[in-house]
């Protein structure tokens, strides 16, 4: 337990820095001492503002807990998305590592340092607030209880981020100062950690400015909205008490009848401060473009992760998500590595839900704003024209197009080299015809109109890609973490350096709004939440003038029912798609045309049910690869449903799946799920790395049975 609960106070001020606001002070030879100053008991506070990055820092650390594996969402390598024992199965299983690291391991000197540490100091910035009271936090009430509150904040997201993975965790309210060989850190209850971080945060929301002047700081919006998902977490858990299935009845946060309506309180007070649908960004794009997000971050964002582009202020790893949502797309494609594109790691990708949960890519500007569908040659030349690929180009090419010659390069320097397209079998196009562009075309279901057979993602050589879809490979990828600042600077030397600058969204309006939508819908007020869904389907809609993506207007299979003005470059919208996305109670209700679209689960077969499978649909839709949706289906208590039925790659289900004549070498689409996901993994081991350093209330080692006592049930 050393590694984790050691005082790293000392590492606070003097290695740690979030622009914008903190003022890093460098001191020499500091001692506690020096925090029981106004500077020192500031910087520590400022500092503490570090573990806002823990969900972005590396993914060793929180990035891979937090993204996969969900029904959306998966890590691209194999052995993690079809949850191997050796990555998820056991406490010296590789997710102990992430969990170790999360809870605060032995480099807990390169923040941020985990969980207990980042308790710990806030529990020592707190008792030098209460009994010291040093400088102008003894003259000034309203400064110390406003610091006060910005560090019951950040304890309470602590412990947050830990419960979702953990459950039932040690609840640490005293500053520890000094290793005295005890380790003594029972497990408390979820309830009673809930009933802490909610009175925590209640006093943290009436003490904290609704304006925030130092971008990063937490403020009343944000306190507001975080103690919203606090009570809409404990009223979700509420009928698991005493469930017979353990994965559930571990969610149970306790039962408090009015904690709905608490959260509708709350989201609505935060909704209606921001200025109501004028406080969300008018285009969705806006809060992801670097161009605008570094500069003019739009007020929609009620809290952000800090980092800088001078990365020396970015601890030891920066902002790792700019890594990590990347997949190949220079293979063969006449595209080289650039500051534009980012470094194709390929560490997340997609699930093939992940694409379909977007029902509408026509009207619904969220798909093609959330993916990076084009990339453009700035290369040296790609694969090149077979006879046969050049001759039916050459037959059937759009009028203006140059004829090309076998043996040419496909991609033209400035021209489209690559694009995706993620369609249905349904939908498959002709084998020949997408083979037989100047481009490299992924796509996922082509027919042969020849043979009449399907096949599944194949390559630009038509090898199959096939459900392997890791590093090596191309994928339509998230683009939400590009940086174009990568490095420190827009030098193209940078392409390869992994130290991202861009500052990581942690709370926004949007989320806000749905979560008063699944309070509204879980008390049965479903015309409330439909006009709460339908407040960001208005920012989802292309609006008039906005021009669509032209690989939409040209392959997307509903792109035909565009109007004809729309169809000419460069593809205006004719007035709002609002209409076409607008949902009523239809998008729920059982046996609707809106509901089989959805693609709901087989489980889900009630009103109620559809309801709170559409949230997540649509929180899916405008939060993928976000952060957040591993811990909001898991509070929810349906991510091991919606993995096993949604996510081939992490199901054990059988014929779920639309099965392709490619599926040679045991990565081909067969139908069948290929993954080991169990309920279990629905919550996390504790590491035995932790588990050996823990002691009795005497300082002496646990025995086998309270170690097994302690381990989470399925370990």
């Amino acid at each position: 337990m050393k590694k984790y609960l050691l005082i790293l106070i000392l590492i606070t001020a003097g290695n740690i820095s979030c622009r914008k606001f903190l003022d890093e002070k460098q001191v020499s030879n500091l001692t506690q001492d020096y925090y029981n100053t106004e500077d020192g008991l500031n910087g520590l506070i400022n500092g503490l503002y570090v573990y806002a990055r823990v969900k972005h820092e590396w993914d060793g650390n929180g990035a891979r807990l937090t993204q996969g594996e969900t029904d959306a969402y998966m890590t691209s390598d194999n052995t993690y998305a079809t949850l191997t024992a050796t990555r998820y199965g056991s406490n010296v299983s590789s997710i102990t590592g992430n969990v170790y690291n999360y809870l605060g391991a032995a480099n807990a000197s390169n923040a941020p340092m985990g969980a207990y540490p980042q308790i710990n100091n806030c529990n020592i910035a707190l008792d030098i607030i209460e009994r010291i009271r040093p400088g102008k936090f003894g003259a000034d009430e309203t400064y110390r209880k406003t610091r006060r509150a910005e560090v019951l904040f950040l304890r309470a997201w602590a412990y947050f981020l830990i419960t979702n993975q953990l459950g039932d965790a040690p609840l640490l309210l005293v500053p520890r100062r000094e290793d005295n060989q005890i380790y003594y850190y029972p497990k408390a209850k979820l309830e009673d950690i809930y009933k802490q971080i909610i009175s925590d945060m209640r006093e943290a929301y009436e003490d904290l400015p609704l304006t925030i002047t130092d971008r990063g700081r937490a403020g009343k919006l944000a306190a507001g909205h975080f103690l919203a998902k606090l009570y809409l977490s404990r009223a979700q858990a509420a009928p698991f008490m005493n469930n017979a299935e353990k994965h559930l009845s571990m969610l149970y946060k306790g039962n408090v009848p009015t904690d709905l309506d608490s959260a509708i309180t709350l989201s609505t007070e935060v909704i209606n401060a921001a200025g109501g649908p004028s406080g969300l960004a008018p285009d969705y794009w806006t809060l992801f473009d670097p161009k605008v997000s570094e500069t003019t971050p739009h007020k929609e964002v009620l809290w952000a992760a800090q980092f800088d582009v001078n990365t020396s202020l970015n601890g030891r790893f920066g902002n790792r998500s700019a890594n990590y949502h990347t997949g190949n797309y220079t293979d063969a494609t006449g595209v080289i590595r650039s500051m534009a594109y980012g470094r194709p790691f390929g560490t997340f990708k997609a699930t093939d839900f992940g694409y379909d949960v977007f029902t509408d890519k026509v009207h619904d500007s969220r798909y093609y704003k959330t993916f990076q569908y084009e990339y453009i040659r700035n290369g040296t030349a790609g694969f090149t024209w077979t006879a046969a690929a050049a001759a039916w180009w050459n037959a059937h090419k759009p009028a203006g197009e140059a004829a090309v010659n076998p043996g040419d390069p496909r991609a033209l320097p400035g021209k489209r080299a690559l694009i995706y397209l993620e369609n249905q079998q349904s939908e498959a196009l002709d084998s020949t015809t997408v083979m037989s562009q100047p481009y490299q075309f992924i796509v996922r279901w082509v027919k042969s109109d020849v043979t009449g057979r399907y096949y599944y993602r194949l390559n630009y050589n038509q090898n199959a890609i096939g459900l392997n879809t890791g590093a090596p490979s191309p994928y339509l990828s998230v683009k939400k973490y590009v940086d174009p600042l990568r490095g420190g600077s827009a030098d193209e030397s940078n392409f390869n350096s992994e130290s991202g600058t861009r500052d990581a969204i942690l709370i926004r309006l949007a989320e806000t709004y749905l979560l008063r939508a699944e309070a509204y819908g879980r008390k049965g007020i479903y015309d409330r939440a439909v006009d709460d869904i339908n407040v960001l389907r208005q920012r989802a809609a292309y609006k008039a003038g906005e021009s669509r993506p032209e690989v939409l207007v040209q392959w997307e299979p509903k792109a035909a029912a565009l109007n004809t003005p729309e169809k000419i470059s460069p593809y205006p919208a004719d007035g709002s798609s609002y209409n076409a996305i607008r949902i009523t109670i239809n998008q729920f209700t059982p046996g609707t045309p809106e509901a089989l679209a959805e693609h709901y689960i087989p489980t889900a077969t009630s009103m109620q049910d559809m309801f709170i499978q559409f949230i997540y649909n649509e929180k899916t839709r405008e939060q993928l690869a976000e952060g957040v949706l591993w811990e909001d289906l898991h509070n929810a208590g349906i991510l091991y449903e919606r993995t096993i039925y949604l996510n081939q790659m992490a199901s054990p289900l059988s014929g779920r799946w639309p099965g392709a004549s490619n599926t040679a070498n045991g990565n081909g689409q067969d139908g069948n799920g290929k993954g080991q996901m169990k309920k279990e993994f629905t919550f996390r081991p504790w590491p035995n790395d932790f588990l050996r350093q823990l002691t009795d209330e005497n300082g002496q080692a646990l025995d086998p049975s309270a170690l097994a006592a302690y381990q989470n049930p399925g370990y």
